[in-house]
């Protein structure tokens, strides 16, 4: 089934609800000159009404094809506003002249014409409008004069051209700002769209690693906990901590420092699993949470971090320089606090730390004890 408005392209249904707007538009004055016709105010027959509205219709039918089959996306305006506009603007010469005693109040529908370039158009088309509506309608006072000069005041359709170039002039000033301030709120919009971004980003992220925070590093913790408690996959969570870092910062500046944070934990997220997590849990210490239920698969995962940092170079220090890490792994076990989990993993990382640095810890939670592995 073809739907009336391709809901899978947003911005063409925007356009082609605008169209059916200004389609309702045309049915309104399809009403209104059926009314002035059976007044005996539209000269015209029957017959040359109803082929006036059967063109409109035609009209309105092409340009909705051109919507539908994605036509107007060559154009530079796709919106297609100025065409639908000078389109309107004609057929509103042709009712006026049609019109005779009531033309001064159909007048009315040259403005309804220029409200749907409210949101879309510049001064400069305002403008170009402004004179091709009232050039038109010049050029309709000419025939009427030529045609019909028992049916036309000329005064008064004199003073109806100017209170409509008088108009047509303000509402091309109001309708070009209006679309200037739209414009400026569509700029501001994107902005604090992107500000709010930003935000949302420093907020669950560190700034210097840009790996998430312990903030963030926490809420998915709790995540995990809760799918694992449900019998989803368990996971496996790993503290590491970056040997004699002080030394660093004390030897070659705190800037140095800084860049060694940076490209060791690039370096390990780029070592990782999509479905694994490296958060930053406070100065120089971190976590990993692995999407291992076995502790084992954990392991291997760890030994390839730790030798991965233990041969990792940095630019603008000593080629000899290295740095070690030592790392405390354990397993979540259902229905347990979190509490408990980062306690077991941070007692494994202390083990690590006082038995010599660079190893690697592992604890279980069914016992205490641990075994630690030096590295290769």
């Amino acid at each position: 089934m073809i739907n009336v408005i391709p809901y899978d392209d947003p911005d063409q249904a925007l356009r082609i609800r605008r169209f059916f707007m200004a389609l309702a538009s045309y049915v309104m004055w399809m009403f209104i000159i059926f009314y002035c016709y059976y007044q005996g105010w539209f000269r015209i027959s029957l017959a040359g009404t109803i082929l006036i509205f059967a063109m409109i219709l035609l009209m309105n039918l092409c340009i909705y094809l051109v919507f539908r089959t994605g036509l107007n996306k060559k154009f530079k305006d796709p919106s297609l506003t100025m065409l639908q506009m000078i389109l309107a603007t004609f057929w509103s010469m042709v009712v006026a002249y049609y019109t005779d005693e009531v033309r001064g109040i159909l007048l009315l529908l040259y403005l309804v014409v220029f409200i749907f370039g409210v949101f879309r158009l510049r001064l400069r088309h305002f403008l170009i409008l402004s004179l091709y509506a009232l050039t038109g309608y010049g050029y309709v006072i000419m025939l009427l004069l030529a045609n019909h000069p028992d049916k036309i005041n000329f005064q008064a359709e004199a003073l109806y051209w100017v209170v409509l170039a008088t108009v047509l002039s303000w509402f091309a000033a109001i309708g070009s700002y209006i679309n200037h301030i739209r414009k400026k709120l569509a700029v501001a919009n994107i902005e604090l769209s992107r500000a709010n971004e930003r935000i949302e980003q420093y907020a669950i992220h560190d700034e210097l690693t840009g790996v998430y925070n312990r903030r963030q590093l926490l809420r998915i913790i709790h995540r995990e906990k809760s799918l694992a408690d449900r019998g989803e996959q368990s996971f496996s969570l790993c503290i590491f901590d970056l040997d004699d870092f002080k030394r660093v910062n004390d030897t070659y500046g705190h800037l140095a420092g800084d860049m060694v944070l940076r490209n060791l934990i690039r370096t390990i997220r780029e070592n990782v699993r999509e479905q694994d997590y490296v958060a930053r849990y406070g100065g120089e210490e971190f976590v990993v949470i692995l999407a291992y239920p076995d502790l084992k698969e954990a392991l291997v995962c760890a030994e390839r971090i730790k030798d991965l940092a233990a041969e990792l170079s940095y630019p603008g220090l000593p080629e000899d320089f290295r740095i070690t890490i030592s790392m405390g792994i354990t397993r979540y076990v259902p229905v347990e606090s979190i509490d408990a989990l980062i306690s077991r993993a941070d007692t494994a990382l202390y083990q690590a730390k006082t038995s010599g640095k660079n190893k690697i810890v592992v604890m279980e939670s069914s016992s205490s004890r641990s075994s630690a592995l030096q590295a290769l």
